[in-house]
């Protein structure tokens, strides 16, 4: 994915505030300059986007605008002032958006649109819709917004375009389409993905009454009707596409620890009961260990609890770093679990022996010499229930718990 915003604007406050708003929160490094002069040695393909003043010193009638998208480069228009004639005529030689340069909000909703465009770089997206020529009309919108943009002409087309490619995450469904219709389609989709998996935008050229309300009512998340202004295309794309990733952050907040920001305990066993039924079901290795850090309460009477959580979270990256194909849990206070796939007791037992060299080693700071020390219950799981797995592990870990900590038991080791 590009990782680059280029900003063309003469005036040093506008920049600085677009710069600045831009990095702090994309992340996404900024080339900024004042006059198309100074742009014009950077290369089009490294850019996400370019938000670009339709006045500057160098190139007073949109000149900036024309040379860097003869690059290939989206671009935004930055402006004071833009009639609807030129805002019509702008659109139409390819620019993807304009700014009007008239309050905070306007910038905020440029850096919303940045953010929007790096984000689309890896989303996919499917137009179903018989008519070649508006099929291409939609889909060519679609990718000045940068977006992954996948065709069928007709609803059965369309089912097996999501089963190819299960990451499409937005569909626009045409109402007339032989066989099938917009309609059934949207029918047919919902009863495989709910609409936190699949947004659908219904689209048609017809009149008919309550046609958007029939979408509706079978499952679309919203209509359009053709022709579409590109603007209002790209909003409701937009829209959409932000009210699944809403879902989707409140729906992994949910999933995760608040402090290490691994999976929580219901999470685990909810999605671990899945991959104990494909171990099961293929019959391939899969090891399960439960571990607690030794005599955490002495760290947070002596240290507080400030440095007893940094202790949790040092141990968390140490974890993610040894383990990156294991399902790893926060169960509650000092208590982890992880799940490792195609591992066996001894290859496992091995990964946590370099671990705790590595803790022994890494001090949870410079200015705090504190080292972590856990106790370990390992198995290997069989034909048993994820329950009576966890059951055994966690009479493991007690054991190393009791015949002198900072040890790792499993049930060949057990005394």
């Amino acid at each position: 994915m590009k990782q680059k915003i280029l900003i063309v604007e003469d005036s040093l406050t506008i920049r600085r505030m677009l710069t600045q708003a831009i990095a702090q929160q994309t992340g996404l490094e900024i080339d900024a300059f004042d006059t198309l002069e100074g742009a014009r040695h950077c290369r089009g393909e490294e850019y996400v986007v370019a938000l670009v003043d339709l006045t500057l010193p160098d190139a007073p009638r949109g000149e900036a605008v024309n040379e860097l998208l003869a690059q290939g480069l989206p671009v935004v228009i930055l402006t004071a002032d833009i009639s609807e004639d030129k805002r019509a005529a702008w659109l139409e030689t390819g620019v993807l958006d304009y700014v009007m340069k008239d309050s905070r909000h306007s910038l905020q909703y440029a850096v919303s649109l940045v953010h929007r465009l790096y984000l689309n770089q890896s989303i996919e997206v499917l137009v179903v819709d018989d008519s070649r020529t508006s099929r291409h009309r939609t889909m060519a919108q679609l990718r000045k917004q940068l977006l992954q943009v996948h065709e069928a002409s007709h609803a059965r087309e369309a089912m097996a375009m999501l089963e190819q490619h299960p990451d499409i995450r937005l569909a626009l469904v045409d109402y007339y389409m032989p066989d099938i219709d917009g309609i059934s389609l949207v029918r047919m989709l919902r009863e495989r993905y709910s609409k936190q998996q699949l947004a659908i935008i219904g689209i048609s050229v017809s009149d008919k009454r309550g046609l958007s309300a029939r979408y509706l009512k079978q499952g679309a998340n919203d209509f359009l009707n053709q022709p579409f202004e590109p603007e209002e295309l790209q909003c409701r794309v937009s829209h959409n596409l932000e009210a699944l990733e809403q879902f989707n952050s409140i729906q992994e907040s949910a999933n995760r620890d608040y402090l290490t920001g691994l999976y929580n305990r219901r999470y685990w066993f909810n999605e671990g009961q899945k991959w104990f039924e494909e171990h099961q079901r293929q019959q391939t290795p899969l090891a399960l260990c439960v571990l607690d850090v030794d005599h955490f309460k002495q760290v947070n009477d002596h240290w507080g609890h400030a440095i007893g959580d940094q202790l949790l979270c040092h141990l968390t990256r140490l974890l993610t770093q040894f383990f990156p194909d294991a399902m790893i849990a926060r169960f509650g206070g000092e208590e982890f679990a992880m799940m490792v796939p195609h591992c066996t007791v001894p290859v496992l037992i091995k990964r946590l022996e370099g671990l705790r060299q590595q803790l022994r080693q890494q001090p949870l700071s410079p200015e705090t010499p504190l080292f972590v020390r856990a106790s370990y219950g390992v198995i290997s799981v069989g034909r048993i229930s994820m329950d009576e797995a966890l059951s055994v592990a966690d009479r493991l870990l007690y054991q190393a718990k009791n015949t002198g900590r900072d040890k790792i038991i499993s049930q060949e080791t057990a005394i």
